[in-house]
């Protein structure tokens, strides 16, 4: 494991910074989640937020359903909120998605509330807590660390039957996941760590992953897995994109090797999630094609950490198509919504 340098700092950041979306900073949450009905007996309770996930916004297909894409909305936003947001976005043709892909079912979760610590522990709707990504830079404690790892395994476990339900109904390959910036860095950890392990249809793979302005939680411990000792996060030069005429340039690593850096990785994954270790040699993800779109001029989530998670999905051999737009923290009009259906249809839709 990459040890971090510690962080001595206690800023505090008001509560409408939290929203992903400058337009709806101002906006009051219409959709509060519901409280548990049943409480556990006293003796029982953990120390846990007293709310729940509340149902996810879904948008049936316009035809026979063929297809499903679960989309998650970054922190402050909800399911409805991002959905109804996403799916008006148009093509420079002036199509949506939906009227697109007829036969496409859309599901979009939202995220339960839950304490944000370096908000002064105000209630709002989080994937999973953590240290804002343009604070992360300049280091953070263990403690700090750690604000992730409740939210990620509590949301993958509500995620999972989600996901499930789909490829009963279909097949692993006909479900998409993704999100947008801390939609997109919980949907990455859920790529990483999913597995369907019931009939037929156990170890697919997933159809596809679309992710927007996002990151990738514990990436130096995952890098590491994949090359150990090699920190190349702020690495002048390091372009995982790049091309060159002479084999002596790259780092080629067997295809063994990297297979088994993907199981090291689906492995470390899980343990975040409270998963028990699949030990596979060849993880399901390693077959999903993945979009990854990011803005030229993101404030909230740089650019070179999109770079990072491109890098390290390469390096364990994914097919990823890697986009920059002059755009800040949100998904491009109409440009990146033109990419998102120009990889879709290669996915074989």
């Amino acid at each position: 494991m990459l040890c971090r340098p510690l962080q001595i700092q206690n800023k505090v950041q008001s509560v409408p910074d939290l929203l992903d979306h400058p337009g709806l900073h101002t906006m009051a949450d219409p959709y509060p989640p519901t409280q548990t009905a049943s409480p556990v007996p006293p003796a029982q309770k953990r120390k846990k937020e007293p709310h729940v996930y509340p149902e996810a916004f879904i948008v049936s297909p316009t035809s026979t359903h063929t297809q499903t894409m679960l989309l998650l909305h970054g922190r402050g936003s909800d399911g409805k909120k991002f959905g109804l947001e996403f799916l008006a976005s148009k093509t420079a043709a002036g199509k949506s998605i939906q009227e697109l892909f007829h036969g496409m079912k859309f599901v979009f979760p939202t995220a339960k509330k839950r304490r944000a610590r370096w908000y002064k522990r105000a209630f709002v709707n989080q994937w999973f807590d953590n240290v804002p990504i343009d604070e992360q830079s300049k280091g953070m404690s263990m403690e700090e660390v750690d604000w992730q790892l409740e939210g990620l395994a509590e949301t993958a476990e509500f995620l999972k039957p989600l996901l499930d339900v789909e490829v009963m109904t279909l097949s692993s390959k006909n479900v998409f996941i993704g999100g947008l910036s801390q939609g997109c860095a919980m949907g990455l950890h859920l790529l990483l760590s999913y597995e369907f392990d019931k009939g037929e249809e156990s170890g697919g793979y997933l159809g596809g992953f679309v992710g927007m302005s996002g990151w990738l939680p514990f990436f130096d411990e995952i890098q590491d897995l994949i090359k150990p000792g090699n920190k190349n996060r702020n690495d002048e030069g390091n372009d995982p994109f790049a091309t060159s005429d002479s084999d002596e340039d790259f780092d080629i690593e067997p295809e063994r090797s990297r297979l088994s850096a993907a199981s090291q990785v689906c492995d470390f994954v899980r343990q975040n999630m409270e998963w028990s270790v699949s030990h596979t040699r060849e993880p399901p993800f390693i077959r999903t094609p993945v979009f990854l779109g990011h803005g030229k001029s993101d404030e909230k989530v740089m650019i070179t950490l999109g770079l990072d998670v491109a890098m390290v999905l390469r390096e364990m051999g994914l097919k990823v198509r890697w986009e920059e737009y002059d755009e800040g923290h949100w998904y491009k009009v109409p440009e990146e919504i033109d990419d998102i259906v120009e990889f879709l249809k290669t996915c074989n839709l």
